[in-house]
């Protein structure tokens, strides 16, 4: 009984409810041995978080694997978000990733944000026929909707913002040192085709406009901050369903519209 109160308060301390202090020890039913307790908690979350999708049930079984206590899948779920664990959409690293190289080079551009202008460059792939990817559906159904066979014609978007507050658009400071960040793909380089073209590198050409290239660490788009402002410009795109180029054209200028109006100097 005194192992039962300890296990209690600690729960209550993790803000747990009552009531689902009781479901987990089913406090309800005389004589019935407690289920969730430190050991089990411990178990589900180091396995909730490890890199390997599960469902809510494999969980259960692990509990059951390890511990010989059965647990079921909606105690799971109420356990889940009694420690703050969600379903989350994943977010991958490239396994070449170099982590440390990463890290120090986001210390830094820390350094200098405040006090340099920064312009950040990528690109970014759209498609006519584009439609949203989440929908509301009553309980048991599924959410459907209609759209073409075909994506379309495949178009590319290059898109830079700027780190100061109080420009959207990019308009480099002439007596300042601007940074412009971008990935360290070939095209942002194209030796040869520079040389063809009679053209100085990238590095030289920049330059000339007073504006320094720091290229970003290699397999690191998320260190590239025009990486999260593609994810409104995909998102408010496909609310628009454009089925054409000028339709196209015209959802993403509304984007580009609206993000002209914010501060978007919290996406560096």
């Amino acid at each position: 009984m005194n192992l039962k109160f300890k296990q209690i308060s600690k729960l209550r301390e993790k803000k747990f409810l009552w009531s689902e202090i009781a479901t987990f020890y089913q406090l309800l039913k005389v004589g019935c041995k407690p289920k969730i307790n430190e050991e089990v908690i411990s178990l589900v979350r180091s396995y909730a978080l490890e890199d390997k999708p599960k469902t809510q049930q494999e969980m259960a079984d692990c509990v059951f694997k390890e511990l010989g206590i059965k647990i079921s899948r909606p105690s799971i779920n109420a356990l889940l978000k009694r420690i703050g664990i969600t379903h989350k959409k994943l977010t991958y690293h490239y396994t070449q990733l170099d982590e440390e190289k990463a890290k120090a080079f986001n210390e830094e551009i820390k350094l200098l944000l405040p006090h340099t202008p920064f312009i950040a460059l990528d690109e970014c792939s759209f498609y006519p026929n584009l439609d949203p990817r989440y929908g509301y559906a009553l309980k048991g159904e599924r959410a459907v909707s209609k759209r073409p066979s075909s994506k379309g014609k495949h178009y590319t978007l290059l898109f830079a913002i700027s780190s100061l507050k109080e420009k959207g658009e990019i308009n480099p400071i002439g007596d300042k040192n601007n940074i412009l960040l971008m990935d360290n793909a070939r095209i942002h380089h194209a030796p040869k085709k520079r040389a063809e073209a009679k053209l100085p590198s990238t590095e030289e050409q920049m330059l000339r406009k007073n504006i320094e290239v720091r290229f970003i660490t290699a397999y690191a788009p998320m260190l590239n901050p025009t990486e999260l402002v593609f994810n409104l410009f995909r998102q408010q795109t496909e609310k628009q369903r454009p089925r054409n180029f000028e339709e196209m054209e015209l959802a993403i200028k509304k984007v580009v519209e609206l993000l002209n109006t914010k501060d978007l100097s919290k996406f560096f």
